[in-house]
Parts: C-alpha cells; structure tokens; sequence
C-alpha cells in the first residue's frame, strides 16, 4: 500500500482509520495517502427553491473541507506532515464517491473506519463500508 484513500466522516474511527494508513506509509519514499469527505446532497428538494443550488454546494464544500481539518489535526504529532497528503470533498452518495474517488486517483487501497452500528441496524440501515467493499476492486481496510 503506497496510496491508500482514506474516507473521513467526523467519527473517531475515521482517525483511526487515518492513523493506522500514516503508520503503514511511515518510511515509505513516495508514499501518499488521499482524504475525501462525501458530503450527501439534500434529501428534499425544499431547500433548492429557497436558495440557489451552488450556494447549498458551495456550504456542502465548506463543511466537508472543515471535516478534513479536524481529521489533520487529530493526527498532529503523528507522521501526517512526512506522507504527502490530498484533500477531496465529494457530494453524492458515500460508498459510490468512495469507490470512484479511489479510482479516478490511481489509490492503490481504501483504509476507511467502521461505525460499528451492529448486526440489526447494519443489517436495516445498510453500511457504507459494506458497500464499498461491494463496489470496489481495490482492497480495502476496515478499521474499527
């Protein structure tokens, strides 16, 4: 694994995530890891009729890139600022934005973190890493 995408959401396991792909790439010469945050568009089409929907994009942008800073800074003090890192903020459906942001990129592996909501709400619910697992070549890394 020398460019793994890993997926940021804002829970703890995202920096674990995060975390165990930096000390994977420790010492690796040309290693780069790529974060992307996927911000889900708006479910109902009200918020479209109020306000233009480049500005709810543009807010959608805002607060996926505010989510990749907090993930940088959880890991400050660990080897981030030696791994060349990039930044993606996607809008659309996780697992799918995922999936396609790995291979637009080249990524070589997705790290990503699991909520672990558990057999019934997994089973109802769905699970993204479980959708990425399905819609993915690349091999992926769960961590919990």
């Amino acid at each position: 694994m020398r460019k793994p995408l890993v997926p940021i959401d804002g829970s703890a396991s995202a920096t674990r995530a995060l975390a165990h792909a930096l000390a994977e790439l420790r010492g690796q010469a040309g290693a780069e890891v790529h974060l992307l945050n996927v911000q889900s568009p708006p479910l109902h089409p009200f918020p479209g009729k109020l306000v233009s929907p480049d500005l709810i994009n543009q807010e959608l942008r805002r607060e996926g890139h505010a989510m990749l800073d907090q993930a940088e800074a959880s890991v400050s003090g660990t080897p981030i600022a030696d791994v060349r890192h990039v930044r993606h903020v996607r809008i659309g459906r996780p697992a799918d934005e995922i999936a396609a942001c790995a291979a637009e990129q080249g990524c070589d592996a997705i790290v990503m973190g699991t909520r672990g909501m558990g057999t019934v709400a997994g089973l109802l619910l769905g699970s993204v890493a479980t959708k990425v697992v399905h819609v993915t070549q690349l091999p992926v890394t769960l961590v919990k």
